[in-house]
């Protein structure tokens, strides 16, 4: 077991970043000081179909929302939250690490998402908070349901990827889980999660706070990864697993795909998003943006979704860039 205190290790991600495959290649199930638990993911996973495809409260304006609406949301948040307190008790109870991943738009708090739709003008209600233990303090650049005080608590990585490879990636599971029909009639929701700006504003809120909560022996958080490095760089993700405490020797850069036992007890969405990961034995080369031209790419998008959003998708990618370039110059690179 490690010497070092238990830590608690954040994956903070957007869809179709790549995470599903920086974790295999983690393999933290044979990392002994990683607490697995029954999960160990998307804690707010409810809390996100609930806004967004139940209730659909994403895409109208807090005025508009029934006070049923808001009890049922409400609970969904606590109920993601309280299951991710109890992750970390039970690791920390037998000394472990933490390592969780998390898509930011899930927990995002839904008056900071209005204000992204709507303007920041557009509500002068407070921000959401999970009840904890801890002191409510929610400060600006904090867009999450989190309170400042649990964040503080962890060390967070950001992994980022090329937007024009994220967003209609993202678009693309959406039709296929959802239907065109469906995923054509969800502009809010694709404006939420095909965006970098809830990953920059956490990020920028990370390096505000005193140097003590975001620096250990080994590395100065919060740290940055792109998907581009991942796939192409091993070396910078086996220095990467050596400032989580991870162990080198166990990475996996290959494995066997998915059985047809484990393929039948996934859900569909489950399989659709790691249709790519279980079909392949090793990390598959040629989906970097490398040499990428967005010119090109919004044509191609507009053949696959038709005109009107293959434009919605090109729109969105080019508004993302300043942030995802802002994120990418401060990535982690070998040499730092």
């Amino acid at each position: 077991m490690s010497a070092r205190p238990p830590r608690r290790f954040y994956l903070l991600t957007y869809p179709r970043t790549a995470s599903n495959l920086l974790v295999r290649i983690l393999a933290l199930e044979d990392q002994a000081d990683i607490f697995m638990g029954e999960k160990n993911s998307y804690f707010f996973g409810g809390a996100m179909a609930s806004r967004m495809h139940m209730l659909k409260i994403t895409g109208r304006r807090p005025e508009d929302w029934t006070q049923e609406e808001r009890t049922s949301l409400t609970e969904n948040y606590q109920e993601g939250f309280d299951a991710l307190h109890r992750h970390v008790e039970a690791a920390e109870a037998l000394g472990q690490h933490v390592f969780v991943k998390e898509h930011l738009p899930w927990f995002i708090d839904p008056i900071s998402e209005a204000k992204h739709l709507f303007g920041e003008n557009s509500t002068d209600e407070l921000p959401w908070t999970v009840t904890t233990s801890l002191a409510p303090k929610h400060s600006p650049l904090n867009e999450s349901i989190l309170p400042d005080a649990f964040l503080r608590t962890w060390f967070p990585t950001f992994l980022i990827r090329h937007p024009a490879l994220a967003f209609p990636s993202c678009y693309r599971t959406s039709v296929d889980n959802e239907g065109a029909e469906a995923a054509r009639s969800q502009h809010a929701v694709n404006q939420v999660e095909m965006s970098v700006h809830w990953s920059r504003a956490l990020y920028d809120w990370y390096t505000h706070q005193p140097e003590e909560s975001g620096s250990n022996d080994d590395a100065t958080w919060p740290v940055i990864l792109d998907a581009d490095d991942v796939i192409e760089d091993p070396d910078l993700v086996r220095k990467y697993s050596r400032m989580v405490g991870l162990d080198p020797s166990r990475l996996k850069f290959a494995w066997a795909s998915a059985s047809e036992d484990e393929l039948n007890k996934m859900d569909d969405m489950a399989r659709r998003m790691t249709s790519t990961l279980d079909a392949s034995t090793a990390i598959v080369s040629g989906k970097t943006s490398i040499g990428l031209d967005i010119d090109e790419e919004a044509k191609k998008w507009k053949v696959e979704f038709g005109e009107e959003e293959g434009e919605r998708i090109e729109r969105l990618v080019r508004a993302a860039m300043p942030d995802y370039e802002y994120m990418k110059a401060r990535r982690l690179r070998p040499q730092d």
